[in-house]
């Protein structure tokens, strides 16, 4: 972790860099991601939409599993329960951008620095097919960098403003995506109505 806060201290010092950057989050247990990250033109694809304006990386975590509990009477009581188990080799990702731990992945993490601490916004990707895997990656970037095309280059360094206008973003779209849910709902309720 300590060569990827390097990498991110050197695009903040470049000229025209958003100060908010992305990173996304996939494991083994997520092969359309890894192969969509792989395949040469999709990460080109994704370059070219990003464009100098907006940095994102990709991690890959330790994959962590769940296991069942035991219980210290024997009981099956103990074995109801799954616990997560979190790999010692994501300590330092956890910890970086206080992740409660790295169950809630794949994901786009955006991020910036205000006075040493991290402040996030998780978008999660979908990883069922290849297909839905480019989409959800592209979409989330398309998100992000239209909410950033947004600021003009003079505040593309401040930090707290440009998390507030992504957050603000994120709620809006959230927001959305809730009052359309309701609409069709209700609409499937009222089709079933006599």
């Amino acid at each position: 972790m300590d060569s990827f806060r390097t990498i991110v201290e050197e695009y903040k010092g470049k000229e025209g860099v958003a100060q908010l950057f992305g990173v996304l989050l996939y494991t083994d247990q997520h092969p359309n991601i890894k192969k969509v990250l792989r395949d040469e033109d999709y990460w080109l694809s994704f370059n070219e939409l990003t464009g100098d304006r907006f940095c994102v990386f990709s991690v890959k975590p330790a994959k962590g599993k769940y296991e069942d509990s035991t219980s210290p009477r024997g009981g099956f009581f103990g074995m109801m329960v799954r616990i997560w188990k979190e790999p010692a080799e994501n300590k330092k990702l956890i910890e970086l951008f206080e992740l409660e731990d790295t169950k809630n992945i794949p994901m786009l993490l955006l991020f910036t620095e205000i006075k040493g601490e991290f402040l996030k916004i998780e978008l999660r990707l979908d990883d069922s097919s290849q297909d839905t895997a480019y989409s959800s990656i592209k979409e989330q970037l398309e998100f992000s960098c239209n909410a950033l095309s947004q600021i003009k280059e003079e505040n593309l360094k401040n930090t707290s403003g440009l998390y507030s206008a992504l957050s603000l973003h994120q709620n809006d779209r959230l927001k959305w995506k809730l009052l359309t849910k309701s609409v069709d709902l209700y609409s499937y309720i009222k089709g079933l109505l006599p």
